[in-house]
C-alpha cells in the first residue's frame, strides 16, 4: 500500500498535476497532510531538504530590502544568502533609484490600490545561461501577497506565477538557434498574466518576491516542466495562481518544495514588504525607519545583489522596451537586444512594468489621492 501511494503521487506530479493541486485548496491540503519527509523522499529520490525548508517557510518571514551604497549592503541583518536576494531598482522620468530609498512623498496618499504587474523581459548573463544550458531548465517565480484581506471574513490573497524555460531542444540539436540573451517572459493572452494586471492591495501594503533558479534535468520538477513548457529556450507560463488564499498557497509551497532537486539559485528571497501609499508607511508606527520597497508606477529592474552595479553605473542608462540600454539606442528590437546584451553584460535581470492606481473597493471607501 505504501509503495502504491508513493507511485501514485509521483505519477501525478510527473504528469503535470501540480497546477491542479494548486487550483484546488482542498486537494493541496489533502496531499500535504500525507507528505511526511520519508514519503516525500520516496516520491522524489533527489529530495532537497534545503529547498524544501525554504519553500515550506517561504511566507513565514519578510526579507529586508537590499540597498547598495558605495559597495556596502544595508539592512536589519545580512545573511550569507543575501547575495542572491534581488535588488529592486525603479526607473521613470527621474532616472534610476533604489526602490528602498525612494521619496515616500511621491506615493499615493492613502486608501487601497490596484497594481498592474507585467513581467516585461529577462536578460540572461553569459554565466547564468551556461548554468541553464548545463541543467537544461530554469524557473522564474513571481509572488505578490496582500498584507490584509479585502474583507475581514476572508483570507488575504496571493498572486503567484511560475514560468519555465526548457533548453533541451538546443542540447539535442545544436543546429537550432541558441536561446536569445533577451527573452520575453509574459504572455499577454495567458489568463494568469491577465489577472496579474489587477492585483488589489488593501491599505496600500503587500509583499513581493522574485525567485530564479535551475534544477537537474532529470529531476521530478523538470519532468513537470517537460509536460507544460513546449518551447525550447523560451520562458512560458507554467503554473498560475492569481488570487489564491494564503493557506492554499502555503499548501502549494510544501508540494512545490518537495519536488525540488539540487537547485542552483540565481535569485532567491522571501517576500519583501512593499508600500504603495504614504499612510501604509505611517501605519507601521516607525515611518522613519521602515524597511521595505516603495511601489509606484514605472519600471522595476530586479537583479541579484552579488552582481548589482554601483550607483554611478546607472547614471547614463535608460529602460527602453524592458531593456537596460544607453538612452540613445535605436528603438528597433534588433538594436535594443544587441545593446542590452552588452550593457551590464554580467548581470542577469528581470524588468517589470508596474502601474499603481487608487482603488475604491467599496462605495463607502475613500479613494487614495496622488
Amino acid at each position: 500500500m505504501l509503495n502504491r501511494r508513493r507511485e501514485f503521487f509521483k505519477d501525478l506530479l510527473a504528469m503535470g498535476a501540480l497546477q491542479a493541486f494548486a487550483g484546488s485548496p482542498a486537494a493541496a491540503r489533502g496531499i500535504v497532510s500525507l507528505l511526511d519527509q520519508s514519503i516525500t523522499q520516496d516520491i522524489n529520490p533527489d529530495f532537497d531538504a534545503k529547498a524544501f525548508k525554504f519553500w515550506s517557510g517561504f511566507l513565514d518571514s519578510n526579507a529586508d530590502p537590499i540597498v547598495r551604497s558605495a559597495g556596502q549592503t544595508r539592512g536589519k541583518s545580512v545573511s550569507p544568502g543575501s547575495d542572491l536576494q534581488p535588488v529592486f531598482m525603479h526607473y521613470d522620468a527621474d532616472g534610476f533609484k533604489n526602490a528602498a530609498d525612494m521619496d515616500t512623498s511621491k506615493l499615493i496618499t492613502d486608501g487601497d490600490v490596484a497594481v498592474s504587474l507585467n513581467t516585461s523581459t529577462i536578460k540572461i548573463a553569459p554565466e547564468d545561461q551556461k548554468t541553464f544550458d548545463r541543467l537544461q531548465n530554469a524557473q522564474l517565480r513571481v509572488d505578490v501577497v496582500q498584507r490584509t484581506a479585502i474583507v475581514p471574513v476572508i483570507e488575504a490573497m496571493a498572486y503567484t506565477v511560475v514560468s519555465g524555460m526548457m533548453s533541451l531542444r538546443q542540447q539535442l540539436n545544436p543546429k537550432l538557434p541558441k536561446p536569445p540573451v533577451i527573452q520575453n517572459v509574459s504572455v499577454p493572452s495567458d489568463p494568469t498574466w491577465q489577472k496579474m494586471q489587477n492585483i488589489i492591495l488593501p491599505g496600500g501594503e503587500g509583499r513581493w518576491a522574485l525567485n530564479l533558479e535551475a534544477q537537474k534535468k532529470d529531476s521530478l520538477f523538470c519532468k513537470v516542466l517537460q509536460n507544460v513548457v513546449k518551447e525550447g529556450g523560451l520562458f512560458a507560463p507554467m503554473i498560475g495562481l492569481p488570487g489564491i488564499a494564503m493557506s492554499a498557497l502555503q499548501s502549494f509551497n510544501v508540494i512545490y518544495g518537495a519536488i525540488h532537486a539540487e537547485p542552483v539559485q540565481v535569485m532567491q528571497s522571501n517576500p519583501v514588504r512593499v508600500f504603495a501609499t504614504q499612510k501604509a508607511i505611517q501605519d507601521t508606527g516607525s515611518p522613519g525607519s521602515v524597511t521595505g520597497i516603495m511601489l509606484k508606477s514605472g519600471t522595476y529592474v530586479l537583479m541579484p545583489a552579488n552582481r548589482a552595479p554601483a550607483p554611478d553605473q546607472w547614471q547614463n542608462l535608460a529602460v527602453i522596451q524592458g531593456r537596460v540600454v544607453p538612452p540613445n539606442t535605436p528603438k528597433d528590437n534588433a538594436s535594443l537586444d544587441a545593446a542590452a546584451a552588452e550593457t551590464l553584460k554580467d548581470v542577469t535581470y528581470v524588468t517589470f512594468d508596474v502601474q499603481v492606481e487608487p482603488k475604491t473597493l467599496f462605495p463607502s471607501s475613500s479613494p487614495g489621492k496622488s
